[in-house]
């Protein structure tokens, strides 16, 4: 990747030749870049959001600048545009190409998270240049690329296809595909390090967790539901429904904002499990950092007995309902 035609790009955008003030947002492991960003944007007064931050759904709300430059993530179309936010997509090449003779499919939906978005019209080709016939489809409203997957929406994934291939690191989006779409099979193919991953014994590892989590659920009594600021989590519907189903059942709630959903903020309030409308990466990621069961909205309708336990149904945000303050959101 040339950072510094990365960097060369932004400067000519209008938005930053108007701004006077410019808030960087970096993903964990790019902030080492900060020493060039300063020396090419010295042109402007900078400031470095140090929080960590999950996407574009994830924007600072009340910063005292002029333009944000996000880097590493791709648009949310549903949420609007934001006339002062540069989204700049870190997109890289493979570092392994990948071989149609290692996929055991004759028929895929192809998928990546926005890394490797770039890549999946040549790998299609690849594909289908060695006899597999390759689907590559928008999704819906809240995804930017065709193939695209976000940790919250796996919407280009669906389709009549009994096969998906993910192409990118960890197992976080892969793992998404194969509890929300039980029927196909997802491998994950690894840029970085060439391996191939069945999601098959990742899913039923996590399956297992989750059960235990819903089962402690249907016990309890009292629960914490989390509601996200961020301007592209917020559910504060579900959050009410979700407190209407536990009144009505006989247990009780409460419901909490927060921006960062954390272990230490949620230790105070006493509760015995926590739901989660925000990001579904809490529930699904982050569980082990929590000393209390975090459950989704659905998990919810199981551990009540609303819904069939038998078909586990993964947690995807399509729409946010905003709560708090549009100081920040200078939409088109």
């Amino acid at each position: 990747m040339d950072f510094t035609g990365v960097l060369k790009k932004i400067k000519e955008d209008d938005r930053y030749k108007a701004a006077k003030s410019v808030a960087v947002q970096l993903p964990e492991g790019m902030k080492r870049r900060i020493g060039d960003i300063t020396k090419e944007f010295k042109d402007k007064e900078l400031v470095f959001v140090g929080d960590p931050f999950w996407g574009a759904c994830d924007l600072p709300q009340n910063g005292n600048w002029d333009l944000l430059v996000q880097f590493g993530h791709s648009p949310i179309p549903n949420l609007g545009s934001f006339s002062n936010v540069i989204f700049e997509e870190i997109q890289e090449e493979l570092d392994f190409d990948i071989e149609g003779a290692k996929i055991p499919f004759h028929s895929l939906i192809l998928t990546s998270n926005v890394t490797y978005s770039n890549q999946l019209p040549r790998i299609k080709k690849k594909l289908e240049d060695s006899g597999i016939a390759v689907t590559l489809k928008k999704g819906d409203s809240r995804v930017f690329y065709p193939g695209q997957i976000l940790g919250c929406n796996i919407s280009t994934a669906r389709g009549t296809e009994e096969n998906v291939l993910f192409i990118g690191e960890g197992v976080f989006h892969p793992l998404g595909i194969a509890l929300g779409l039980p029927e196909k099979r997802v491998i994950a193919f690894n840029p970085k390090t060439g391996e191939y991953l069945d999601m098959e014994r990742e899913k039923r590892k996590f399956l297992a967790q989750r059960y235990n989590a819903i089962d402690i659920a249907s016990r309890a009594k009292k629960f914490g539901i989390i509601v996200s600021t961020k301007v592209g989590q917020t559910r504060y519907s579900l959050a009410r429904v979700a407190s209407k189903l536990l009144n009505e059942a006989g247990r009780i709630s409460f419901i909490i904002t927060l921006d960062l959903v954390r272990d230490e903020e949620l230790l105070n309030f006493p509760a015995e499990v926590y739901v989660n409308t925000a990001c579904p990466r809490v529930t699904v990621e982050d569980y082990g950092t929590f000393s209390r069961p975090v459950i989704s909205f659905y998990e919810l309708q199981m551990a009540l007995g609303l819904k069939d336990k038998s078909r586990y149904i993964f947690d995807e945000i399509v729409m946010t309902d905003e709560i708090g303050s549009t100081s920040f959101r200078k939409r088109d």
